[in-house]
């Protein structure tokens, strides 16, 4: 996907990931990430109250999904599914 998610297509996948694996995989094909055989990683970060998510995309167009918590980036979802965890300081 070459452009960054919605806000209507964030709150989905939010709350898709307090329903199932099969949801969850959806919504995060609805956005254009490749959904990992493991959703735990991903589930953890969407499901945190205090976690804000801000759309993306990479050099290539691809789409990102940014995790931030009190204006500070805690994640980074990628389009191919992967999480980068960035450490608190």
């Amino acid at each position: 996907m070459l452009r960054p998610a919605s806000p209507d297509a964030l709150a989905s996948l939010r709350a898709a990931a307090s329903i199932n694996d099969a949801a969850l995989d959806l919504a995060l094909m609805r956005v254009g990430i490749l959904p990992p055989a493991d959703l735990d990683q991903i589930r953890s970060f969407l499901r945190h109250p205090a976690n804000q998510l801000r759309p993306s995309t990479n050099p290539v167009g691809h789409v990102e999904i940014d995790v931030v918590e009190d204006e500070r980036p805690v994640a980074r979802i990628l389009n191919d599914g992967r999480v980068l965890s960035f450490a608190a300081a």
